[in-house]
């Protein structure tokens, strides 16, 4: 399980929507207009997995980006030998693997279905596509992107600051 003080944890009842109203309502793409994300759906793969299943390991190449459409996803890293450390809880509407879109790079975390899940993916070369299609829709999306890096960076230093003082 996860450490009290996790970055993140949720407790969102699961909920079903269909992939336009999933994509409307996540923060990459919030506030977009409908037809324009209608437009942009075809980019998107749909995954299911069991539970337990990894969905990414770290130091995997990384491909892609998920968006949870139901269930729950936990999002780990090695924290010595064999031990993982919980950093993430995410549930429906939220998104993880999101450095795959910006570089070509291995996983730095782990990424597996807590529960039964539902997810879309977006690969890099579909977001190059996408970057094509809606240019506007790609730069909201990575400023969101950065911001939610930025956020994370902040919150890991301040974990690693409290680590190395105790």
């Amino acid at each position: 399980m996860f450490p009290s003080g996790s970055v993140h944890s949720i407790d969102t009842p699961m909920v079903i929507m269909n992939n336009l109203e999933l994509l409307l309502s996540t923060m990459l793409f919030r506030g977009g207009s409908k037809d324009r994300i209608e437009h942009i759906l075809e980019l998107f793969q749909e995954r299911n997995l069991n539970e337990n299943a990894t969905i990414f390991a770290q130091n995997m190449p990384a491909e892609a980006l998920y968006i949870v459409k139901s269930g729950r996803v936990r999002i780990s890293m090695m924290a010595g030998e064999g031990e993982e450390m919980g950093l993430l809880l995410l549930g429906p509407g939220e998104f993880f693997g999101e450095l795959a879109l910006i570089q070509e790079t291995n996983r730095l975390v782990t990424a597996r279905a807590e529960t039964d899940v539902e997810l879309l993916l977006l690969t890099r070369k579909d977001f190059q596509t996408l970057i094509e299609l809606e240019p506007r829709i790609a730069a909201k999306a990575l400023v969101v992107i950065t911001k939610l890096l930025a956020m994370r960076i902040r919150s890991y230093h301040e974990r690693l600051k409290q680590l190395i003082v105790i």
